[in-house]
Order: structure tokens, then C-alpha cells, then sequence
């Protein structure tokens, strides 16, 4: 079932479409060097043999499962006087080429140097992560994606028309198989003919479907980060069906309970913080049970933490706020708050100054390094993590002397500065909010509004 030219070729319209990529780089005639990356069964080795003979190139083939790179180097070392080599480098494909470590590529480095061979490797891993710069410097990365249920059932009818023909297709049958086949044409191919060969009495749908079982799209590399991506980001977007998906999916995918739970932490703490913080613990305890009872009742409590995490208010606060931190330049702390437990030190001057804070806990004393005095770091984002502030009363003495100028100004009432105050206080519009009510306390009475304005073109 191998297309016998480019043009017939199903899928990526992305590469081999009017505008596509590939179509791009071949223009001409010529072919560079490039690294196929992407699912199994989506035509990498079959793309490489046809843009080779469209191109006027040989084709060599090699494996780094089944091959050495001690072997590749001889080969390509023992070939290189022959004709082939000397009129138009040949393309040497080498496929699943993560398999060869960094080192092992370099070999590879001096015939495309040479311009003695074109290679076209094909990987299923991130070429990011296995590939070395030198080698991917020097070839073109080109992103396979998984089939369309529509490109994959029409290669499905050409093969039951080849295999069967002139009896009607099973339409369910390679329906079925095309969404099966998560995007692996191989697989569905191979779904079909296993079909083929069943005997009269159990081929059907469902007999199909108990000898295929479950097919899981999930690989070491790509669906690993790929899901955990999709999963925390769905998390961090508080959709709860849509983590659970993700879930599901690294379950089925036999992922390791652990690292599932690891994200979830991150995301708790990331994402929700102290908006939350019982978002955080659960997804501990969630990780703790997980690791305890493992698969597959670990779903349990992980799917609970899941539809807290989703459901909790977000904030990223605590990681701006250690990111400011860290990106803050380095400067001794205050003499007041050295280290003073030696003589010499105390002599030094260190310790000096400091006053022991349960003595008085409203007593201000600076911490930061006198050049960072009034830098801050943590800056709130959502009312459930400006809890400490609403700690800080605003001063009676302070206030009583706004609230009466205001008072004077305004005797028949009105909106009150909460956000002037505030700042000039130094507490939270809450407290601030607590203190007003007992200054207004039988002489004003105190309201919150809610005002709905119409939005543009509704009316």
C-alpha cells in the first residue's frame, strides 16, 4: 500500500500541500539534509524513499535499531569511491536515528560536510533532546503529525478494494479502524488485515474489536511531555473535564503515578498558591496515596485533587514573587540582624540594633538590605492572599483624623477614598473597611454596591 509518487501521498498537507514545506525545500530538485520527526505510522520512511527518487538520489537505508554507528561509519567509508557516491550523494536514510547517542552522530558530521550524503534521519523523539546542535544545525526539522481519521480511511478503502474487490465496504468497519488507529496509519492497516484473516464466524465489528482491545497513543518521549503540558495547562485554566481527559489518558498510557502527582504539586503551587492553600496540601496527600496504594485505585484520590486543583481561585503570585526575588542583586543584610553570638561578632557591630519582635509584634524594624528598603517582592493578586494585610490595622490616630477632615468636607456623606487611605495607611482596604464601620457607627450608615452597566451593543 505504499504510494508509488508524492502525489499520493495521504495527510500533512502542512509539508506536502500546494504551499507545504517539503514542496518548498525540494523546489528544484534539491534536497537537503532533514530529520523526520513525528508518531509512528504517519509515512516517514515512505516520504524519504519517494523525495529521494523524485529528486534523482540513491537510496540507502539504515537502522539504529538493528545497525552500529561502527557499521554506519564503515559502510559509508567503503561506499564512498563507488559511482553512486561520486555522481549525486545518495540520501542516506537512518531511521529511529535517536537511537544513536550524541557521540555516535558526529560520525555522520564529515560526509555531510563532504557533501558525500544527504541524510535523512527518522525519529519518534524530540530531535531537541536526542539529536546533537551540530548535527541539527546542518539539517532541516520537519514535524510529522498524526493522520486524520479521513486521510487514514481513505488508504483503508484502497486496501479493501485491493484485498476484496467488488464486495462492499464495511463502512462501520474502516470507520471504526480510522479512529481507532490514533492517527497510525500502520495500525490501522494492520487492524484491517487482521480482520482479513479471522475466521467467517467471528469476523465483525466486534469480534475486531476484542482481538485488537485498546489501542493507547502514548509514547516515552512526545506523549509523555505532550499530555503532562496539556494537563497542567488545563488545570492552570481551571477546566476540570479537561484535566481529567489528560488524566485519564496518562493512566491508560501506564504513566508512573508519581510523576502525574508531581505535576499536580507544581501546578498547586504555581498556579493556585496561596489563593488556596489547601489546594497544595491535598495534592500531597494525593501524592502520598498514590505512591501507598499505587494503580489502579491511586486514581482515586489523584482525580480528587485534579477537581480541586481545576476549581481553586488561580494565582501565580508566589512564583512572581520568588522570581523577583531571585532576580534581585546580592547586598550583606543589616548589621542588626548578623549573626551575634560570638563576642568578636558583637564587637564587630553585628547584631546591634535589633529588637527581639515578641517583646512588641507591631513594633516596625527594616529586614531588607538598606539598599532594597521598600522593595516588594509579594504582590497580591487575589483577595484570599491579602489575608496577612487585613492583619494590619490601620492607625486609630491617623484614621481619626482623615475620617474627620473627610467629615468636615462632606457632612451630607458620599463614596469614601478607601484606595487613598489605604495607601496612606498602610492596611488593606478590608481592615481598613472594619475600622471605618466603628468611626461611622451611628452617624453614617455604610454600603457596598454592586453597579451593572450595559455592555457595548446591547442595547
Amino acid at each position: 500500500m505504499r504510494p508509488q509518487s508524492i502525489g499520493d501521498v495521504v495527510g500533512q498537507p502542512h509539508l506536502l500541500g500546494p504551499r507545504g514545506s517539503l514542496k518548498r525545500l525540494t523546489a528544484g530538485g534539491r534536497l537537503p539534509s532533514l530529520v523526520m520527526w513525528g508518531p509512528p505510522g504517519t509515512g516517514k520512511t515512505t516520504i524519504a524513499r519517494l523525495l529521494a527518487a523524485e529528486t534523482g538520489h540513491g537510496f540507502i537505508e539504515f537502522s539504529g535499531a538493528t545497525g552500529s554507528a561502527a557499521e554506519l561509519k564503515k559502510f559509508l567509508l567503503e561506499h564512498r569511491e563507488q559511482p553512486l557516491f561520486r555522481t549525486m550523494p545518495p540520501v542516506v536514510f537512518l531511521d529511529e536515528i535517536h537511537r544513536f547517542n550524541k557521540s555516535q552522530q558526529d560520525i555522520l558530521l564529515p560526509f555531510l560536510e563532504r557533501g558525500e550524503a544527504i541524510l535523512i534521519g527518522a525519529t519518534t523523539e524530540n530531535p531537541a533532546f536526542y539529536l546533537n546542535p551540530a548535527l541539527r544545525s546542518r539539517c532541516q526539522i520537519i514535524a510529522l503529525k498524526p493522520l486524520a481519521p479521513e486521510a487514514i480511511r481513505i488508504v483503508l478503502s484502497k486496501a479493501w478494494a485491493q484485498e476484496i474487490p467488488g464486495q462492499p465496504e464495511l463502512e462501520e468497519l474502516t470507520d471504526w479502524l480510522s479512529h481507532w488507529a490514533g492517527g497510525d496509519l500502520r495500525a490501522a492497516l494492520t487492524g484491517l488485515e487482521t480482520w482479513l484473516h479471522m475466521e467467517a464466524p467471528q469476523r465483525d465489528l466486534g469480534g475486531l474489536k476484542e482481538a485488537l482491545g485498546g489501542r493507547i497513543a502514548y509514547d516515552r518521549a512526545d506523549g509523555h511531555y505532550d499530555l503532562a503540558s496539556a494537563f497542567q495547562k488545563s488545570l492552570r485554566g481551571s477546566d476540570a473535564d479537561a484535566a481529567l481527559y489528560y488524566l485519564s489518558r496518562m493512566i491508560r498510557g501506564g504513566e508512573d503515578p508519581r510523576f502525574i502527582a508531581r505535576r499536580l504539586m507544581v501546578c498547586a503551587a504555581e498556579d493556585v498558591g496561596n489563593a488556596d492553600p489547601q489546594a497544595f496540601l491535598l495534592a500531597e496527600a494525593a501524592s502520598r496515596a498514590a505512591e501507598q496504594i499505587g494503580w489502579p485505585e491511586a486514581r482515586i484520590p489523584l482525580a480528587q485533587a485534579v477537581i480541586y486543583v481545576a476549581n481553586a481561585p488561580k494565582s501565580n503570585a508566589t512564583i512572581c514573587a520568588i522570581d523577583a526575588a531571585l532576580d534581585a542583586p546580592d547586598h550583606p543584610p543589616p548589621e542588626s540582624l548578623q549573626d551575634a553570638h560570638t563576642s568578636t561578632s558583637r564587637a564587630a557591630g553585628k547584631g546591634e540594633g535589633y529588637f527581639y519582635s515578641h517583646q512588641d509584634y507591631d513594633r516596625p524594624q527594616a529586614f531588607l538590605p538598606a539598599a532594597l528598603c521598600g522593595q516588594s517582592f509579594h504582590e497580591p493578586k487575589r483577595p484570599q492572599e491579602r489575608s496577612w494585610r487585613d492583619r494590619a490595622e490601620p492607625e486609630l490616630v491617623k484614621l481619626s483624623a482623615l475620617w474627620d477632615a473627610w467629615v468636615l468636607e462632606r457632612p451630607e456623606g458620599g463614596e469614601i477614598p478607601m484606595d487613598a487611605w489605604s495607601t496612606d495607611l498602610g492596611c488593606s482596604r478590608e481592615a481598613l473597611a472594619r475600622a471605618v464601620s466603628k468611626l461611622a457607627l451611628g452617624r453614617f450608615s455604610l454600603e457596598r454596591k454592586l453597579f451593572a452597566w450595559p455592555s457595548a451593543g446591547a442595547i
